[in-house]
């Protein structure tokens, strides 16, 4: 099976590919932009094709190969709106309509939750309407409603909703929250009673496989998460416990409307003051169970920083 990946350098892209790299039956063409990304990937074997999906043009090269399947996991997770159209949506388009010319068998596109994350429902279930709390969110929007016009015109395609991803050599929070936590200087909010659910991104590239068997997977959305829900007070204490750090402290409520204010801190703070809970029964209706247990996946992200 010839297997096509773009933002095959991120951080799932790059967990996808050494996961297919590892299975026998998977030709994987890994698209990239330049060597310098490309270096991680040379020791998989895998081959490269050098385009950008925002540059339509450059993705025609990639007719003259047998494409089977198409993962569409590029994407930019920034705040700039001319990023996020360029990328997330203009992209996305571009990359359907060549998976439509090749005729691909199956395309797996990776949205996210925060199409619908603006919802106040608990748990989210993936037939609430589209609502997004930030620009990111917006863009996802867009972008998952161009895969769903080109698979009303005939395109075999899945998708996927994971929730926030975390793992080893994560590049976005959790290195972050690691430091903040080792050093004390993100406290917990109202005790950190409120519930977030994560998911490990192994668990992530192993529904990604799954979702090539069965027509089911062709209609609708499916949400991607760990099994475990946990509370934000168990979390933080799981990867301060990772650090050789003593327990997260607790924020005084006299200190929380101040604090909640504060550039950067307070930001990242209200995050974690909403329950943040994804329902899997859908894609765990089709057989799919997240082989990788929370305690022991986050345990071994948090101590890849160390």
């Amino acid at each position: 099976m010839n297997v096509l990946i773009t933002g095959a350098t991120g951080f799932i892209g790059r967990n996808l590919a050494e996961e297919l790299s590892g299975k026998k039956g998977f030709n994987i063409f890994c698209l990239v932009r330049n060597d310098k990304k490309a270096e991680s990937l040379k020791h998989l074997g895998v081959k490269f094709i050098y385009a950008d999906i925002t540059e339509k043009h450059t993705l025609m090269k990639i007719l003259r190969h047998k494409v089977d399947v198409v993962f569409h996991c590029a994407g930019y997770v920034g705040n700039k709106k001319d990023l996020l159209y360029a990328v997330n949506v203009l992209g996305t388009e571009n990359v359907c309509e060549l998976a439509q010319r090749l005729n691909v068998e199956r395309f797996v596109y990776l949205s996210s939750v925060s199409v619908i994350s603006g919802n106040t429902e608990v748990p989210l279930t993936e037939e609430l309407p589209y609502k997004a709390t930030a620009v990111y969110g917006k863009s996802k929007i867009e972008a998952e409603r161009k895969v769903l016009e080109f698979r009303k015109s005939g395109l075999r395609a899945v998708i996927l909703r994971p929730c926030m991803v975390y793992g080893e050599d994560e590049p976005h929070s959790l290195k972050l929250l690691c430091f903040l936590l080792k050093h004390r200087f993100f406290p917990l909010i109202d005790d950190g009673k409120k519930k977030l659910h994560l998911v490990y991104v192994k668990n992530v590239v192993e529904a990604m496989i799954y979702s090539l068997a069965g027509d089911e997977f062709l209609n609708g959305t499916f949400f991607i998460a760990d099994n475990e829900v946990y509370s934000v007070k168990t979390i933080f204490e799981l990867i301060a416990k990772a650090v050789k750090a003593p327990p997260p402290w607790n924020l005084p409520s006299a200190g929380k409307t101040v604090l909640l204010k504060t550039p950067f801190l307070g930001k990242k703070l209200s995050f974690f003051l909403k329950d943040r809970i994804y329902s899997i029964d859908r894609i765990k209706s089709l057989g799919f169970n997240p082989p990788y247990e929370l305690e022991v996946s986050l345990k071994k992200s948090v101590e890849s920083f160390m």
